[in-house]
């Protein structure tokens, strides 16, 4: 069995974690942002939520994303959908935090322009609204995208997707 060298491994942690990092804290601005401007106090953003997109998605259609490999009835799900390289892993065009639901759970993100698309996102079942790491930088929860995310964890080369009408499949590791 051929295992990476220990510089490759550390190099693909700091990626991976890189890349993932800003999806955590979308997903829970994004909802602690819908919360309080329906007059929620501030502890029940913590709660599980119905499925909702982000508040401040902009005019655009909605998508469906069939999630596979979901860990069911675990924790939730932060999802974040975006429409360019430039704003990948930066600025969303919408995210979702829905409860988890069964192995393949659909969810609508709806803002969604422009004729392509990559969705970040993992299964959050400590219910902390982060994703864990192990003392290397590893995510120690299903994380994952659509498209194919290479050896380095997923890039918007790697994951975008066109938009032709039918559901989206995003996978999460297991």
């Amino acid at each position: 069995m051929n295992l990476p060298c220990p510089s490759a491994l550390a190099f693909t942690t700091l990626v991976l974690a890189a890349a993932l990092a800003p999806l955590a804290a979308t997903a829970a601005d994004a909802a602690a942002d819908a919360a309080q401007a329906q007059g929620a106090p501030e502890a029940a953003v913590a709660a599980p939520a119905a499925p909702a997109a982000s508040a401040a998605a902009p005019a655009g259609r909605c998508v469906s994303v069939d999630v596979h490999n979901v860990r069911p009835q675990q924790g939730q799900l932060f999802l974040a959908a975006y429409g360019s390289a430039e704003t990948y892993n930066k600025k969303p065009l919408a995210s979702a935090r829905v409860p988890a639901g069964d192995a393949i759970t659909r969810v609508q993100l709806c803002g969604i322009g422009g004729h392509e698309f990559a969705v970040t996102l993992y299964q959050d079942l400590d219910g902390d609204g982060k994703m864990a790491k192990n003392m290397l930088g590893l995510p120690t929860e299903p994380w994952g995208s659509t498209g194919k995310p290479g050896m380095f964890g997923p890039s918007w080369e790697t994951g975008k997707v066109t938009l032709n009408g039918n559901p989206v499949i995003a996978t999460l590791s297991q």
